[in-house]
């Protein structure tokens, strides 16, 4: 049995005739008639009966209408549903961004989903890549960006972009001056020789640094230790430390050239941005807008120029 049959049934208990039936679905007569004998072979029950006046339904048929019909409401009550569901992204839709990129991205992603998605609720949630990790693979964030890929299951990664990361000091630190070459770029062994601020071991940010001095042989003087970027930020203005940082993460202090900023090379330090999703929870339709909104937003910040060395993946 199948919706087709349902239908050519209804349509000839309506005109009381196959071949009236026919001329509205537009269906040859001998199509009708076989899909109807074929629903009353299944059925193992008589439906119509042909009369000089007509086809007429016998009480099996007179029975099985109504469940035809209540069928084929069924299917177009969804078909109506569906198509208003997807007609306009509605819904909550929870996004997780890492505190480095949350300057360059939130409130542009808020105002751009206010301005094309007016029935999505948006709510950012910012914090450390692992975290916002396990928040995704747990259900309280729909998806989110993240640094590298995190050790969680049950997550999928979808890799979009790489930056090189640079060490950056106070406008007047004349020691890191002196280690730059022409290019304004700086070796990684020098680091040995700055005091440096990084963020707690459990920072992802510090285990990159500190993998690649492994790598490096190079013995890394770290003097302080704090978490957050914007405060990173802040004590390398009013200090003689230099941190590790992307220039994302500079943009939240206004021009970026007030800083003392060079590149490390040789080797360079590259960070990975991917989005994750729980791999057993499809995002919804309203969250998949939100997704391509996000990946404008960033791409059209890279193109911006500002962001120098970072780079979509292609």
């Amino acid at each position: 049995m199948n919706l087709r049959q349902l239908a050519y049934f209804v349509a000839v208990a309506e005109q009381r005739s196959i071949q009236k039936a026919s001329a509205v679905l537009h269906i040859s007569q001998p199509s009708v008639s076989t899909q109807i004998k074929l629903l009353e072979e299944e059925l193992q029950a008589q439906l119509l009966e042909r009369r000089q006046s007509g086809t007429v339904l016998t009480p099996e048929g007179e029975l099985f209408l109504n469940y035809a019909r209540t069928a084929l409401d069924a299917l177009d009550a969804a078909k109506i549903s569906l198509r208003a569901k997807t007609s306009s992204e509605v819904g909550k839709v929870v996004v997780g961004i890492p505190g480095s990129l949350s300057t360059v991205l939130s409130l542009p992603l808020v105002r751009q989903v206010q301005l094309e998605c007016p029935n999505i609720r948006l709510k950012l949630v910012s914090g450390l890549s692992g975290h916002l990790a396990k928040w995704i693979e747990d259900g309280d964030v729909d998806f989110g960006l993240v640094h590298g890929i995190p050790q969680e299951n049950g997550l999928d990664f979808d890799f979009l972009m790489r930056e090189h990361l640079f060490l950056v000091s106070s406008f007047g630190n004349t020691s890191l001056q002196s280690k730059c070459t022409a290019d304004g770029d700086i070796s990684f062994a020098h680091l040995h020789y700055l005091p440096l601020v990084l963020p707690g071991k459990e920072h992802g940010l510090r285990r990159i640094v500190e993998e690649q001095a492994r790598l490096a042989g190079v013995k890394l003087y770290i003097r302080t230790e704090l978490d957050a970027h914007e405060l990173l930020a802040e004590w390398v203005k009013d200090t003689a430390d230099c941190a590790v940082l992307s220039l994302a993460a500079l943009k939240m202090h206004g021009d970026i050239n007030d800083f003392l900023i060079a590149r490390i090379v040789d080797p360079v330090i590259e960070r990975r941005v991917s989005i994750a999703y729980a791999s057993k929870r499809p995002l919804s339709r309203a969250s998949r807008r939100v997704e391509g909104i996000l990946r404008n937003l960033l791409s059209a910040e890279i193109d911006k120029g500002w962001w120098t060395y970072a780079t979509l993946n292609s």
